[in-house]
């Protein structure tokens, strides 16, 4: 049944929780590259004044998910292939890091949000949905971040990770099944190193798969790229 209320989100949220929101939706294409976010749209949605929208759009401008363009507002950037692909890079580079630049050691809580990620992850190989892979990816994420003991690499390793995702969720939702039992594997590979302590083996875990996503990437773009047959 739908609620009478009004689009103004009813309770209170932080100024985390609305940037966290509008750089997920940035992520999952709901706001489309190229697309103008409205200052005052967003102020009235999220109940809150347009200085602290216009401060959380400069720290998504920061994290290189939007754009300012005078005359016009703040857009959403557009995707470039060749950026992404430098991103996917960067990100193989400084995967192994994570158990090499003091690392944290795995806890009994990381462990255990990570087997209800692998529960979750299994039921989506059965039945996808962009959404939920979206969140599982999201968590898993996290998990990994906080075993991540410098923080140079603990703000790099989010950074980047936000900037490729729009691509990667855009080709994401045309390969359900095969990307969701890949993500099954991914967190039984990572499930595994955090039962042994091994945080220098879930760098080399997030390596591989980091690196599996770049080679769809890759195989997309020379597809698109292809000329197409000539008539007869």
């Amino acid at each position: 049944m739908k609620s009478n209320s009004s689009p103004t989100i009813a309770r209170r949220i932080s100024l985390d929780e609305i940037r966290s929101t509008i750089r997920d939706r940035i992520c999952l294409l709901e706001h489309e590259p190229g697309s103008l976010l409205h200052e005052a749209a967003l102020a009235t949605e999220f109940g809150v004044s347009r200085t602290p929208i216009r401060e959380i759009l400069q720290k998504l401008a920061q994290e290189g998910l939007v754009e300012s363009r005078n005359g016009i507002g703040t857009l959403v950037k557009p995707l470039d292939f060749k950026e992404i692909e430098d991103i996917y890079e960067m990100r193989l580079r400084i995967a192994p890091l994570i158990g090499e630049l003091a690392p944290k050691p795995v806890q009994s809580c990381h462990i255990a949000r990570t087997e209800a990620l692998l529960d979750r992850a299994r039921n989506l190989a059965r039945s996808f949905d962009l959404g939920e892979y979206w969140k599982i990816n999201h968590v898993l994420h996290f998990v990994v971040g906080e075993l991540i003991g410098n923080v140079a690499l603990a703000g790099m390793w989010d950074r980047l990770y936000f900037q490729a995702a729009r691509m990667w969720y855009d080709l994401a939702r045309s390969l359900g099944p095969e990307v969701s039992r890949s993500l099954v594997r991914e967190v039984e590979d990572t499930l595994e190193a955090m039962h042994s302590n091994d945080v220098a083996a879930i760098g080399f875990i997030k390596r591989t798969y980091i690196a599996y996503a770049l080679r769809l990437l890759r195989a997309r773009q020379a597809h698109s790229s292809d000329p197409a047959p000539a008539q007869r």
